[in-house]
């Protein structure tokens, strides 16, 4: 596909997603509602430690979004592809912030932080026979912007294992924002997923660069 026929296709699905109201925007609004939960846990995670109660300036609790409203009133219905981008980008944003925030105060707290993402991860288990169900457990939790950014590109497909490649990097900007090291977010992206797939058998491998490969725990 050349580079005007592929800008075409994501104009055309730019345009598909703003036209109304379907599976696809409630399938990347439960993603989003997975994050702010993640967030949320968090920042009870914060309180029970006793870590300090304005991050930054910011209160811990002014963080946490604990009850998304309906779709419908979440988002603006005239422009549902640019609306759904700001929630991805307002919860990216406040999981970096949020993360940097206390570990700027205590790099040691990262351990703790890790055990609860950890354990975020196996309260949302992904049951898998195969590794395209595991892939697929995956990728209806994290947020890796919108489908039509095409963020992740699936390189092989069988029944041993599923590889892909993140193409773009959408996280990382918001973690430099913040001064850190978007190399945290992958690392905590890494114990969330393993966590959700303990019980399936498979697990999620880094190949560097990049690329990593879904398969059975050896």
């Amino acid at each position: 596909m050349n580079a005007d026929a592929f800008s075409d296709k994501q104009q055309l699905e730019r345009n598909t997603m703003s036209a109304t109201l379907g599976p696809i925007h409630y399938w990347m609004y439960d993603k989003i509602r997975l994050r702010e939960e993640l967030i949320a846990s968090l920042v009870d995670l914060a309180k029970r430690r006793n870590y300090d109660e304005d991050p930054d300036g910011f209160p811990l609790e002014s963080y946490a979004r604990r009850e998304l409203p309906p779709i419908e009133k979440a988002l603006d219905l005239s422009q549902i592809h640019a609306s759904l981008s700001g929630q991805i980008d307002g919860v990216e944003r406040r999981y970096a912030k949020l993360i940097t925030s206390l570990l700027r105060q205590d790099p040691a707290r990262l351990a703790s932080i890790r055990e609860c993402v950890r354990a975020f991860g196996s309260a949302h288990p992904v049951s898998a026979v195969n590794p395209t169900m595991a892939f697929q457990g995956m990728n209806d939790v994290l947020l890796d912007g919108m489908p039509c950014d095409h963020a992740i590109q699936i390189r092989e497909q069988s029944e041993d294992q599923v590889s892909f490649s993140l193409v773009e990097d959408l996280h990382g900007p918001f973690w430099e924002e913040e001064g850190s090291d978007r190399d945290i977010f992958y690392l905590l992206r890494g114990e969330l997923v393993n966590a959700m797939l303990a019980v399936s058998g498979y697990r999620l491998y880094s190949d560097g660069d990049g690329s990593y490969h879904i398969a059975r725990v050896v």
